[in-house]
C-alpha cells in the first residue's frame, strides 16, 4: 500500500479472493472528523502478475513492479488508467524474472529484479535506456541518494553505490552488511538491508510512522550490537568493519528520520544526531556521504532558526591586559616572521621553540570566513561532539559527554560561571569538512618523515588548561581565536616535573604549574622556563617531547598539526 504526497488517495495492490486476478486500486481517504471514516475505493484495473512495489513519480503518476517482470505507468484521473509498460525488462536465460522493486527520482526511473539487473528508464521512453547487472543475485532495495546516485542491496546483504553517470558497470563502492568471515555479522543487518531500505527510503512516499518506528528499533538494535564490538578490549585494537559497519547503518538511521517528516525540526534533529555518532564512532564511507549530508540537515535548520543571532558581535568577552600574567622579558619564548622553509629546517626544526607570525594571515578562518561564535553556529552549530568537563583532564571530577555545539556555547561559552567545558584534542575537520576549508596546513609540516598530519581542534571558553605534559611528536599550535597563556619545560629538567607514575600519564606532571605545591614537589621552583602569550594569528612550534602547560586567558579556538 502507497500513500500520494498530496494525502487523498492510496493505491494498494492485493490479490483476488479466489486468487485468479491480481488488481491495483484506487481509493479515497475520509477526513477524520467525518462520521465514515473507511477508505472508498475509486477504481480497480487489473495487472497480469503479483504485485512486488508501487512507487509515485508525482502526484498523478506511479509505477508498478510486477512478478512478471514487467513495470507498468499508470495515471490517476477519475479512474485508473494504464498508460505505458515496460514488458519482461526482467528475465533469466529461459523465464521471467520477478521485478522486485521500482524507484523514483525525476527524470530517472530505476527498476531492481531478482535476475540482479538494475534498469533505468524515462517516461518517454520506449524501454530502458540503461541496464546495469548489478548483482548475481536478487536484488531486493533500492534508493536514489540523489538524481545520478543510487544504492542497491540484495539478498545476502550486500550494498553498492552507482554512479548512473559511469561508463562502466562497476559500483563506486559496496560493502557487506550480512557476511564476514572475520566478523561474523548478525541476521539483524541483514533485515535492514532487505526492509528497512525498501519500505523507509522509496523516493516519492512517505511511510506510516509505526512502519517507520518499527525498523528504527531493528536499526537501534544492530547498532547497539555494534557498539559493544566497538568497545570491546582497547580502541586500537578494534577491527575497522566495525567502525565501517557502524557508519553504514548509522546512515540507514539518518535517511529513516528524514523518511518519516524531512521537514519536521525534531525529525532533522535526529537526522543530524544519527549522521554525527556514525561519524564519531564510524569509519569515512562512501566518499564523505554522511558529512555532506549532516551539512546540509545544519543549513536547513540554522535557516529555520529563529534566534540567529544570540551572540552579537558587540557582546564580545572583553578581558583586559591586566588579567594576564606578568611575563619576565627575559624568559620570553622567541618570536620570528615567517621564516623560510630553510631557515626552519636549519636553524628552528628540533632545536627550539618558536612563535611564528605571519604564517595565517592567507587563512580563511582570519579574514573572508574569519571564526566567530556565530559562525560556528552557522555552520555547524546543530552537529554532535564530545566535550571534556573539567577544567583539565588531571581533576578526579573531569568526564567526557556528547553535545551540540550551539548547546556548547550556550551553557559553557556564553556561561562563564558554569563548570568548564573544553573541546579537546578532538579531529573535528574530519567531522566537518567545512571547518577544514578555513584552515592551512603550514609548508612546515612536509618536512617530516610521515605524510600523516594529525589535525585537531581545541575550543573553550576562559580557564580551561592544558595541564604540564609533552608530546612525542613536532606540534604547531595555531591560535584563531583568543589569547592563551603558554610556559615550556625542556625535557633535560623532567625530574623536577614530578611526572605521574603510572603509565596512562606518564607525560604529564603532577605539579599545578601557576599553584605549585612546594612542600611536596620542592625541585619545581627551581626547573628554568620559557613562556608566551599566543595572539590570534601567531602559531607556536613545540619540538618533540617539550613539556608545556597552556590555560586559556579568553574565549579560544586553536588549532595544532602534529606530524613526525
Amino acid at each position: 500500500m502507497k500513500e500520494s504526497d498530496d494525502g487523498t488517495t492510496i493505491v494498494a495492490s492485493s490479490e483476488s479472493a479466489t486468487a485468479i486476478q491480481n488488481e491495483v486500486s484506487l481509493w479515497n481517504t475520509v477526513s477524520p472528523d467525518e462520521q465514515n471514516n473507511d477508505p472508498i475505493q475509486v477504481s480497480t484495473i487489473p495487472v497480469t502478475s503479483d504485485v512486488n512495489d508501487i512507487s509515485f513519480y508525482d502526484t498523478s503518476n506511479f509505477f508498478v513492479a510486477l512478478g512478471n517482470g514487467t513495470i507498468m505507468m499508470v495515471r490517476i484521473g477519475k479512474k485508473l488508467e494504464v498508460v505505458h509498460q515496460w514488458k519482461d525488462i526482467h528475465h533469466f536465460k529461459s523465464t521471467k524474472a520477478p521485478a522486485t522493486g521500482i524507484v523514483c527520482q525525476s527524470p530517472e526511473i530505476a527498476s531492481i529484479g531478482e535476475d540482479g539487473k538494475l534498469n533505468l528508464m524515462r517516461m518517454n521512453q520506449d524501454k530502458p535506456y540503461k541496464t546495469i547487472d548489478a548483482d548475481s543475485c536478487s536484488l531486493n532495495a533500492a534508493v536514489f541518494t540523489s538524481q545520478n546516485e543510487i544504492f542497491t542491496g540484495n539478498s545476502r546483504g550486500m550494498i553498492k553505490l552507482w554512479d548512473l553517470r559511469s561508463t562502466t558497470e562497476k559500483p563506486v563502492q559496496s560493502t557487506s552488511l550480512a557476511e564476514d568471515s572475520e566478523v561474523g555479522v548478525t541476521s539483524m543487518d541483514s533485515e535492514i538491508v532487505e526492509s528497512y531500505l525498501k519500505l523507509c527510503i522509496t523516493s516519492s512516499s512517505q511511510p506510516e510512522n509505526t512502519e517507520c518506528s518499527s525498523l528504527l528499533l531493528t536499526i537501534d538494535a544492530a547498532l547497539s550490537y555494534v557498539w559493544e564490538q566497538l568497545h570491546t578490549g582497547q580502541w586500537k585494537d578494534v577491527d575497522p568493519v566495525w567502525r565501517q559497519l557502524y557508519s553504514y547503518i548509522s546512515l540507514f538511521k539518518t535517511l529513516a528520520y528524514l523518511k518519516l517528516d524531512e521537514d519536521s525540526k525534531l525529525h532533522l534533529a535526529d537526522a543530524i544526531t544519527a549522521c554525527d555518532m556514525g561519524l564519531i564512532m564510524g569509519e569515512p564511507i562512501l566518499d564523505g556521504l554522511l558529512s555532506s549530508i549532516a551539512s546540509n540537515i545544519n543549513e536547513k535548520l540554522w535557516k529555520s532558526s529563529q534566534t540567529k543571532s544570540t551572540f552579537k558581535e558587540t557582546d564580545k568577552e572583553e578581558v583586559g591586559k591586566e588579567c594576564y600574567p606578568q611575563l619576565n622579558q627575559k624568559d620570553l619564548i622567541e618570536t620570528v616572521q615567517l621564516p623560510s622553509i630553510e631557515t626552519f629546517l636549519l636553524d628552528i626544526m628540533n632545536k627550539k621553540p618558536v612563535v611564528i607570525t605571519g604564517a595565517m594571515d592567507f587563512w580563511p578562518a582570519m579574514e573572508e570566513r574569519r571564526w566567530s561564535v556565530n559562525y560556528l553556529r552557522k555552520v555547524a552549530g546543530y552537529r554532535t561532539v564530545p566535550i571534556e568537563i573539567g577544567s583539565k583532564y588531571t581533576d578526579d571530577a573531569w568526564s567526557q559527554s556528547l553535545t551540540t555545539i550551539n548547546e556548547f556555547i550556550d551553557d559553557y561559552i556564553l556561561k562563564p560561571n558554569k563548570a568548564a567545558g573544553y573541546l579537546a584534542q578532538y579531529q573535528l575537520f574530519q567531522q566537518i569538512p567545512q571547518l577544514k576549508n578555513d584552515i592551512v596546513i603550514p609548508d612546515y609540516c612536509h618536512l617530516g618523515t610521515c605524510d600523516d598530519i594529525n589535525v585537531n581542534a581545541w575550543f573553550g571558553p576562559r580557564g580551561t588548561i592544558s595541564p604540564l605534559h609533552y608530546d612525542p611528536d613536532h606540534n604547531f599550535l595555531s591560535q584563531v581565536v583568543g589569547s592563551k597563556y603558554i610556559r615550556l619545560y625542556e625535557e633535560q629538567v623532567t625530574s623536577s616535573l614530578y611526572p605521574y607514575e603510572q603509565e596512562l600519564l606518564f607525560n604529564t606532571s603532577q605539579v599545578d604549574v601557576e599553584k605549585p605545591d612546594l612542600k611536596r614537589f620542592p625541585l619545581f621552583s627551581s626547573a628554568p622556563y620559557v613562556e608566551t602569550i599566543l595572539e590570534p594569528g601567531s602559531m607556536l612550534y613545540l619540538p618533540p617531547r617539550m613539556w608545556h602547560y597552556i590555560r586559556s586567558l579568553s574565549t579560544s579556538f586553536s588549532v595544532s598539526f602534529w606530524w613526525k
